[in-house]
């Protein structure tokens, strides 16, 4: 299949210019929301353990939080132990953008599945993960 990848970086730009469509209205780009939903679950994150979750570098993180603090929606506070040490916390303000957040992946989680089909839309799921760990371990991935 010479057009595998070809194939998944086109629908991984169509996934994308999807997904900010719908947090636009939000004020909202893709990747804040996904930095949003961790401190949601775990406030008081440090940014390189940001870094480290999302899968990006310590550099892309400290952009992200800057724009979203600017924008009311995240603030640094310094640890009472170490004020070398900044912990990130969503405001009330992002707390209000939770729902939207959630609906608009659950919006695109939905379209999938409705266009694929529930036993497609899951073998994908499967399919994309071993994927994902493929490229990002090259050795072989054993068959589930």
């Amino acid at each position: 299949m010479p057009d595998l990848a070809n194939q998944l970086l086109a629908f991984a730009r169509t996934l994308r210019s999807r997904h900010a469509e719908l947090l636009a209205p939000h004020g909202l780009h893709p990747g804040q929301d996904a930095l949003l939903m961790l401190l949601w679950q775990e406030p008081g994150m440090r940014q390189a353990d940001l870094a480290s979750r999302m899968g990006v570098e310590p550099p892309t993180i400290t952009r992200m939080v800057h724009r979203l603090e600017r924008g009311g929606l995240v603030e640094r506070r310094r640890d009472a132990d170490d004020s070398r040490v900044l912990h990130i916390y969503a405001t009330p303000r992002a707390r209000l953008l939770e729902v939207n957040v959630r609906r608009a992946w659950a919006e695109l989680d939905n379209a999938l599945v409705e266009s694929l089909g529930a036993a497609e839309a899951e073998k994908l799921v499967r399919l994309a993960g071993r994927a994902r760990r493929a490229l990002a371990d090259p050795a072989p991935d054993p068959a589930p």
